[in-house]
Formats: structure tokens, C-alpha cells, sequence
């Protein structure tokens, strides 16, 4: 039998000039029936002469209102300083209304509240408002206990209202923790407001390497980007311009998930969504929150980083913060996974998998990370890339960048790039990070570098001596007094230990003992740890404060500093290091550094990183079984998909929830991920990933080109859908391997383009011979070398 519901008629009444309050009265109303009054077996009405009442005729137009407009429970009065419109009864409609409540204010709760006014009034304005002072003596004298309020009327109608109804209908004695949880999860709704007001200021001032020691204005600063939806089929594409908060794009998918390399704009993406979200009031979206992920660990969960951030009481607990969320309208912005400690990221993936689990449907939720392994236990969100910034869009980024009126820096950097020299560097372009350090490398020494490493080091050279970056400023004197290529030294080992142990985010004490290691490392440096600190921090500042903690102003420093000190540092032990890199199962975490290594040193980089990726494919094709009746083209593309995981495939009707159980258990290989439904065709494509080294594939096709050949696709979608529809029996599942569909060429170049339709680019088998050849001799070269060293000879 379904509970009783108590129906309580709120009326509200006030001239015309307080629509705002009306406004904001209403959705308070419509609030506390989906918190408050639901536990109280109870639901607001509101009533309205503009919602409520139709055209009619009576003695005089306000009595059509009182009668249409009936009885009611609560009287919700408001005045600023206009009265309003005489009666035949009283002296505006608003007095006329307050009289008909005041009559039966023994059954009717009167709440009367008074804007305060502005200090100047026009001379049309004063005569109105002694008549509103004129009524507010009135309704003292009369017994009538008012309020009055500046901006924020939501709030206080909201407390007032809580108030009222906890203390009418909550039965004291035997529902008082009841009644205490309700009002705690209504003070829940300030803290939030709080929140947004504290995080509107953080995320809204950023400062950006291009311009060291100086603020910015994130919507300043911020170039409109493009979402890519990642897709099998080039018919499906999707592209979202990020201009505002993309809310049919949320809507839609629910659970979104931002995947780029370093420096793309992750995090500026979703700071500048959020910001949106708040200042321009987006309703019908939900309340937003931004989690720093990185702040997590097996310890600290993201329902603790909620209740702190929050700034909430002791007395709200995390059980009733949780149970608050539950209820649904929030959006929860999940920045930064990759930069979750490697100690801690299987906890931490869980404890972020059970909230989302906890907290239901009902909210929404985008993530942003580097592309990393672990990323697959988050197979429900929808994926994005960012696409590349195009060159006007680079262009406008450095202008933005240059704060001087005349712009003269900017304007010679787009014009030496716009010379057609550059070519190399575009993808400095299609970054903004590395746009951004472009700026700073320019500003400080005119001349472009063609190798990142080198433009990193331009980077650090300027940070360092960013007195050339504001002519006639006099450097900012470094603490530590360390010059610039001792102070690259300490870097070096800090950059390789926070890589390899510590993160991206640090506590003081960790950083200033990491930074004791560096210099017993270096040897013969006398410095103190807190003056180099302080130095990151302001002179060179390479580092940026966190809360009460500290962080790389970006992690590709960090990277840069950690594949020097490989290079520089490492001496006998490089090899093994490097080896342990490739080897790592999780070896996404090192492919920006890996990008930057091979630009330092090449041949360290093919020995320990090219050699064995190309010798594992190589292995892996020799093991293969290969057909003799298929092209070598065919067979070539299809061992080349298989190196990076196991795909199967399915062709049924059945629509049952519990057919992918079915398709799992006759499947043996784990860590199933259900990659494709083909809609309208019964097809189910899954796979699973085995080898970590498929991270390795966009970075060889970038700097090992000749590795590749490009195949393009043997048919058309409708095609090889239609090829492996006739020719596979339903409800039964075939795992792919280098045979299947080797009876028929036809049948099995339609597999190859069902299972990676997007993969452009295959390994060479005979180019990955050549360049394991290639290795190999130059090893032997080397070591021939540092054992007979040949020296000319004198004559």
C-alpha cells in the first residue's frame, strides 16, 4: 500500500520587480521536495498569480486572483522597494494578499521577507519605498516576525523553509536522528555553493611556463579544442568543438573518457568545462565536482578528497555525504589518472570503480589520462583523443601567450614559422604545451631548435635566466646559488627518482629528501635543500605549489630532467634501466620520456628499445602458422594485429543480457573487453591486450617510420559485413588467430578489416630484418671500438 503523501500549498506574493526571488523561491520548493520532504512524507505545492491563476471576471482583477489562488498553507511574502499597484481594497496587491493570509495566520505560516535597497534612489523610486517602510512598521506592530536579505535569497528561503517543515512535521521523539540527518544534508547544499566559489578562484587563475611568474585568466588564455570520438568506422566519426560545456555531449554518453599524449590540454579541457559549467549557471546538467586523482592513494579514497574538499564538519559523516550523492545531479570531473602513483594505482582504480558503482546512473562523470593499461577497467566510458591544434589555432595560442601591446614576439615567431623551415616541428604546433614552450624557447633566444630534447633544454635555459625574458629586469637571484649546469645536475636526479618512485605530486618532506639524495648523487655541491626548493618554486619555477603540497608545473619536465639523467647520469647501469622500461607492465607511464630519449641518444634507444620490439615481431611471425594460399600482404597486416592482443567474434540475434556471459565462457583468454556491437548485423567483436608494447606502436610509427608499411583497407564496410555474415555460422564464437578464414582470401581479408578496420599502418616483416641487422652491427661496431680503439699514426 503506498504511503500517504501530506500535499502543503506554498503561496508567493510580491510586486513585480522581484522576479529573480519568485524565481529562486520556486526552484527552492522544487529541491526540498527531492530531499528534504521526501523523508518527511510530505510535498510542496507553489502557487503563483503567473502560474496558477487564468483570465476572469469579478468585482476588481485581484479579487479574480485571491479566489482562483484559494487556500493555502504557507504565505511567502516579498518586498524591496517598490510597493506595487493600488487596490480597491488595499494599497497594492501584494498588501491585499498579506491581509487575506494575516486574517487566518492562525492556520497559515506567514514568512514576510525585505530586500535591502541601494542607498540612492531615483526621485519615481522614494515615494514607493516609504510606502514599503510605511507596511514594514505595519506588519511589525501586528505581531509579524520578518527577515531581510541582500543577494543570496535562495539560501535564505531555503532555511527558513527547512526550518519550518522539520519543525511542523518530524516527530520529535521518535524520528529526531532522522530530523538531524535531513537538516545536515540541506547544510550539504551551502557547503557545496562555498565549494564552487573556492574552486571558481583555483582553477580560474592558472600560470603557464610561456610567461614564468605571471598569472593568467584560464578563459583568457583558453583556445577552443576539438574532441575526437574514437571510432572503428570512419562513418562514425564524431567531432565535439570544446567552446562550452558540451552538455548534449554528456548527456548522451554518461561516462566520458579524454585520452592524449603529454601536453595535448587534457586538464585545461576540463577546468575550463567546469568554470563553464558554474559561471554560466548551465541547469539541467549537474552540480560539478573536480577531483585532482593524483591526491588519491590506497588510504585516502575520492569519497575522503569529496568530504576535504568540501571543507564539511565532523558531524557530516561520509556515509550521509555518500547517500546525498546517491540521489544524482552531480558531474564529476576525474583529472589526471596517469598521474596516480604506480604503488597505488590498483587500489585506487577500484575505490574510483566502486564509487561510480555506489553512486549510480544518475550522475555524470569525464576522466582525463595519458593513454595507460589500466584504462581498460574503465571500459563503460565513451573514449575521446584531442585533435591537433591547427596552425591558426597555435598561432592564436602564442599571441594570447605575448601580454605586450604591440605583440612583437609573437608576431616574429609566426612569421619565422610561416617560412616554410619548420616543417620538422609542426607537431610543436599541434601541442599547446609544447606551443606554449615554443613561446618561452623563442623569447628567450631568437632561434628555433629542430630536436625537442634541445628545445627542452632552450625551455630550462630560459626558466633559468628569465631575466632575458623581460628586457631590463634584473634576474631573479637563485637561492641555492647553484649555476645553471649544476642546478641541471640536481634536476636530473630528482627528474628520475619522481618518474620511477615518487609522482608527479610530492609532500615537502619527500621532495626535500628526494632533492638530499640528488646531492650525495652529484657530489661536491654545498646547497641548501629549502633554498633550491624555494628556487623551483619562484626563480626557475619548475615546480608550482599544491595545496600543502608541491608538483611539476608539467610532467614533461619531469620526463625531460629523468631521460638525461638516463643519459648522463646512469653510466653502466643505462642498459639495464632502459631494459626495465620496455619490459614494464606498465610501460605507457615511460612513452614520453622514451619520445625524448630517442632524440638524446639514438643508439641507446635502438639497442635496448628498438631491437627487442622489432625481435618480439619477428618472433612472434616465425612461431605463427602461416597459409600458403594467402598473400604474404594479408598475412603480413593480420600477424601484425595479432601482436598486440587476441580478438574474437560472434555473429547472433540473441538480445538477452546474459549473452555476454555466454560468449565469455567460450572464450579462454581473460581480461575479455567487448569492443564493438555492429548494430542490425548480430556481430560482437571482443578482444583482449597481452602485450603492454602495443603502447610502443604510435611512437615507432612517429619516429621509425620505415618500420611500417601502410595497407589500406580490401573492402568496404557493407562488404567484408556481408562476407562474414554468409560465411560464419550464429551463436557461436570464433577466436581469430593467423588461420582463421584461410579456406577463402576473400574471407580472410574481411576478418582482417573487421578486427582493425582503423589500423592504417603495419609492421615490414622484411624492414624489421633489416633494421635488427642494422642494430646488431652497430653494436658490434661499438664494442669493437671500446676494445680496439684505433688511433691515427704519427709520421
Amino acid at each position: 500500500m503506498a504511503e500517504e503523501v501530506k500535499k502543503i500549498r506554498v503561496f508567493i506574493s510580491s510586486p513585480s520587480d522581484l522576479k529573480k526571488e519568485r524565481a529562486a523561491a520556486l526552484k527552492v520548493i522544487n529541491e526540498l521536495n527531492q530531499t528534504l520532504c521526501e523523508g518527511l512524507g510530505i510535498m510542496l505545492f507553489s502557487l503563483t498569480w503567473e502560474n496558477n491563476t487564468y483570465p476572469s471576471v469579478g468585482e476588481y482583477s485581484q479579487e479574480v486572483i485571491n479566489n482562483q489562488i484559494g487556500k493555502y498553507d504557507i504565505f511567502v511574502g516579498i518586498m524591496a522597494y517598490r510597493f506595487g499597484t493600488p487596490t480597491s481594497k488595499a494599497g497594492s496587491g501584494t498588501e491585499e494578499e498579506f491581509n487575506i493570509a494575516y486574517e487566518n495566520h492562525e492556520n497559515t505560516q506567514i514568512m514576510f521577507f525585505f530586500k535591502d535597497t541601494p542607498t540612492k534612489l531615483s526621485k519615481e523610486i522614494i515615494e514607493q519605498y516609504q510606502k514599503v517602510n510605511e507596511f514594514k512598521n505595519k506588519i511589525a506592530k501586528q505581531g509579524v516576525y520578518y527577515r531581510e536579505f541582500s543577494k543570496d535569497f535562495k539560501s535564505v528561503i531555503r532555511n527558513c523553509l527547512t526550518q519550518y517543515l522539520t519543525d511542523k512535521y518530524v516527530k520529535k521523539e521518535e524520528h529526531i536522528s532522522d530530523a538531524k540527518e535531513t537538516l545536515k544534508k540541506n547544510q550539504i547544499n551551502s557547503y557545496f555553493v562555498k565549494y564552487h566559489r573556492r574552486m571558481q578562484e583555483k582553477l580560474s587563475s592558472i600560470s603557464v611556463l610561456a610567461v614564468p611568474n605571471s598569472q593568467f585568466n584560464l578563459k583568457d588564455i583558453y583556445v577552443s579544442q576539438s574532441l575526437e570520438k574514437k571510432v572503428l568506422f570512419e562513418s562514425e566519426k564524431e567531432v565535439i568543438k570544446i567552446n562550452r560545456f558540451p552538455e548534449k555531449l554528456i548527456k548522451r554518453y554518461n561516462k566520458i573518457l579524454i585520452t592524449d599524449t603529454a601536453g595535448m590540454g587534457k586538464s585545461t579541457i576540463l577546468k575550463y568545462m567546469f568554470l563553464d559549467l558554474i559561471d554560466n549557471k548551465i541547469n539541467g546538467v549537474g552540480i560539478p565536482v573536480f577531483i585532482e586523482l593524483n591526491r588519491l592513494n590506497k588510504n585516502y579514497t575520492i569519497l575522503n578528497e569529496i568530504h576535504e574538499e568540501l571543507n564539511l564538519t565532523k558531524d557530516i559523516e561520509k556515509d550521509l555525504l555518500l547517500n546525498y550523492i546517491q540521489k544524482g545531479g552531480f558531474i564529476f570531473f576525474l583529472d589526471g589518472y596517469d598521474e596516480i602513483s604506480i604503488a597505488d594505482r590498483i587500489e585506487v582504480t577500484k575505490d574510483i570503480q566502486d564509487f561510480i558503482s555506489m553512486i549510480g546512473t544518475e550522475n555524470y562523470y569525464i576522466m582525463a589520462s595519458r593513454p595507460e593499461e589500466s584504462l581498460a577497467s574503465f571500459r563503460n566510458f565513451q573514449s575521446f583523443i584531442i585533435q591537433p591544434l591547427t596552425k591558426n589555432e597555435a598561432f592564436e595560442l602564442l599571441s594570447k601567450y605575448d601580454t605586450s601591446k604591440q605583440k612583437i614576439i609573437s608576431k616574429e615567431l609566426i612569421k619565422e614559422l610561416n617560412t616554410g623551415n619548420y616543417e620538422s616541428i609542426n607537431e610543436y604546433l599541434e601541442n599547446p604545451l609544447l606551443a606554449s614552450l615554443l613561446y618561452t624557447s623563442f623569447n628567450y633566444k631568437a632561434e628555433i631548435p629542430l630536436k625537442k630534447h634541445q628545445f627542452y633544454r632552450q625551455v630550462y635555459d630560459a626558466l633559468y635566466s628569465n631575466h632575458k625574458l623581460v628586457q631590463g629586469q634584473k634576474p631573479h637571484e637563485k637561492r641555492s646559488k647553484l649555476d645553471v649546469d649544476d642546478f641541471d645536475r640536481v634536476l636530473r636526479y630528482v627528474g628520475f627518482d619522481c618518474l620511477f618512485n615518487i609522482g608527479v605530486q610530492f609532500d615537502k618532506d619527500t621532495i626535500l629528501n628526494s632533492i638530499t639524495m640528488a646531492k650525495d648523487f652529484c657530489g661536491n655541491m654545498e646547497f641548501s635543500e629549502s633554498d633550491l626548493l624555494n628556487d623551483l618554486l619562484s626563480s626557475v619555477p619548475l615546480f608550482t605549489r599544491d595545496g600543502t603540497g608541491f608538483k611539476w608545473a608539467h610532467k614533461s619536465l619531469m620526463e625531460y630532467f629523468a631521460a638525461r639523467f638516463i643519459y648522463c647520469d646512469a653510466k653502466e647501469n643505462q642498459d639495464g634501466i632502459l631494459s626495465e622500461i620496455y619490459n614494464s607492465d606498465d610501460i605507457s607511464k615511460y612513452i614520453n620520456m622514451l619520445d625524448l630519449y630517442y632524440d638524446i641518444d639514438p643508439k641507446g634507444f635502438s639497442k635496448n628499445i628498438t631491437l627487442p620490439y622489432c625481435e618480439s615481431y619477428l618472433s612472434f611471425y616465425h612461431n605463427s602458422i602461416v597459409p600458403s594460399n594467402i598473400s604474404k600482404d594479408l598475412i603480413n597486416r593480420r600477424i601484425s594485429s595479432l601482436i598486440w592482443g587476441k580478438y574474437a567474434f560472434a555473429l547472433t540475434s540473441n538480445k538477452k543480457k546474459d549473452f555476454k556471459k555466454q560468449l565469455f565462457k567460450q572464450v579462454e583468454f581473460a581480461n575479455l573487453i567487448i569492443r564493438r556491437g555492429i548494430a542490425n548485423h548480430g556481430i560482437r567483436l571482443f578482444f583482449t591486450y597481452d602485450i603492454p608494447k602495443k603502447n610502443l606502436f604510435s611512437l615507432f610509427k612517429r619516429k621509425k617510420p620505415n618500420l611500417f608499411m601502410r595497407s589500406g583497407f580490401k573492402y568496404e564496410k557493407a562488404e567484408w559485413l556481408s562476407i562474414i555474415v554468409d560465411s560464419f555460422e550464429r551463436d557461436k564464437v570464433f577466436v581469430v588467430d593467423e588461420k582463421t578464414g584461410d579456406d577463402n582470401e576473400e574471407i580472410y581479408a574481411a576478418i582482417n578489416d573487421m578486427i582493425i578496420p582503423n589500423m592504417w599502418f603495419n609492421l615490414d616483416y622484411q624492414a624489421c630484418i633489416k633494421e635488427v641487422e642494422r642494430i646488431n652491427d652497430e653494436i658490434a661496431k661499438i664494442k669493437k671500438f671500446s676494445l680496439f680503439p684505433k688511433h691515427p699514426t704519427n709520421r
